[in-house]
């Protein structure tokens, strides 16, 4: 999964569930992500799905990448029963990030730009403006616009989707804005 790591063992993930914490999945959502791409498992989401459900575990697939072997669930998710996720309490390390994925780079992660990931990129951005002093630049606000605008027909289509990469650095003191933005 993460170079044999799982990811919720990574210094990242408190930062990203806190962060995940003060959104909750917009009525907006289809869904589409888990009809339409794989989800990596390791040992452990393995183990807890086949708790919640050992029919539907069976459609997990086992498999070797780069010498490397990991589970995956192919889509669409067995678990996603009328657009909602079945074993929400049991989901995946990679369902408890999403809109949040990791990078090739290990000081970055990437945002989707799903209607989660807009409500999230659009906070940071007013963190940005008004801690910060300096909004991202205009070209990353309206390249990220682009980017969710054409996100449905992009994944339908099997088609790259560009995503925003933050330094995880820069996701420490945004957890925080939004923590005392709530008090």
């Amino acid at each position: 999964m993460y170079k044999k790591r799982r990811l919720s063992d990574l210094p990242f993930f408190e930062t990203v569930q806190e962060i995940l914490s003060h959104y909750s999945r917009p009525s907006t959502c289809p869904a589409i992500c888990c009809k339409m791409t794989d989800i990596n498992l390791d040992e452990k989401d393995l183990e807890i799905l086949g708790r919640a459900s050992k029919y539907k575990a069976d459609q997990i697939k086992y498999c070797n990448y780069d010498g490397e072997y990991q589970y995956k669930i192919p889509p669409p998710c067995p678990f996603l029963e009328t657009d909602k996720c079945s074993v929400y309490d049991w989901r995946p390390t990679m369902c408890r990030m999403f809109p949040f994925n990791v990078c090739n780079k290990p000081d970055l992660l990437l945002l989707f730009p799903c209607d989660m990931g807009t409500c999230i990129f659009e906070d940071y951005i007013e963190y940005s403006d008004k801690v910060l002093r300096k909004p991202p630049p205009s070209e990353t606000i309206e390249s990220f616009k682009q980017s969710h605008d054409s996100f449905l027909m992009k994944l339908s289509e099997g088609l790259p989707i560009p995503m925003l990469a933050f330094k995880i650095d820069s996701l420490l003191p945004f957890k925080e804005y939004l923590r005392l933005r709530l008090e």
